[in-house]
């Protein structure tokens, strides 16, 4: 499951025990698009992206990377920002706003936090792997990281191409960081044993 180029981000809303998925970004045409989660639009007691993104509205564009955005990566001129960019990785010469935002832009206060979208798919292989690696059932699997185990049962087959499920498993797949905090918060589904196994299991491909 290799990282290929990135073609947009995944936008959270951190919180203590939660991560709760904002909407996405894109560079489409030389365009900055924005969309809000239908979930995220809905939901009571959210809190817009920034003022150029009001809730009022769930897709955004713009010529140039919007202001909230571009005031999250720091200045070039910072005599600390080649040490920022080697220590996520990156060249200091790096120019691309997706990654710049994926990876030092992260590292700001914000509770806004930035996963990027590899062009690449989730593969029935790779969500198996995935769970035989983490020692849990389809049952259990579906009840901590919040899937229908029909769904489960069904992409595992290769039955089913649900683009909402498939985008959760991506995120998942790529971001251990995320499967975490569904495992903290849902952690009652699962024995001691079972948790405490998937838990180290995780915390080791985060600190990759």
């Amino acid at each position: 499951m290799k990282p290929l180029k990135i073609i947009g981000l995944f936008i959270f809303l951190k919180k203590r025990k939660t991560q709760t998925l904002v909407g996405r970004l894109y560079k489409i045409d030389q365009k900055f698009v924005f969309t809000y989660e239908d979930s995220y639009l809905n939901a009571r007691n959210s809190i817009a992206l920034g003022p150029e993104f009001p809730l009022t509205q769930k897709e955004h564009s713009s010529d140039k990377l919007f202001p909230s955005l571009e005031d999250r990566i720091p200045s070039v001129q910072n005599p600390a920002y080649p040490e920022y960019c080697i220590a996520m990785g990156i060249d200091p010469k790096e120019q691309d706003p997706l990654i710049l935002l994926s990876t030092i832009g992260s590292k700001g206060p914000s509770s806004f936090v930035f996963y990027p979208i590899f062009k690449r798919g989730v593969y029935p292989k790779d969500i198996i792997e995935f769970r035989n690696m983490l020692g849990l059932t389809t049952r259990e699997f579906a009840s901590v990281f919040e899937f229908s185990q029909s769904s489960l049962n069904a992409i595992e087959r290769g039955r089913r191409k649900g683009v909402e499920t498939l985008k959760r498993l991506e995120i998942l797949l790529h971001f251990p960081k995320v499967a975490l905090y569904f495992l903290l918060v849902n952690n009652g589904y699962l024995t001691h044993k079972k948790w405490e196994a998937a838990w180290e299991k995780l915390e080791k491909l985060d600190q990759k």
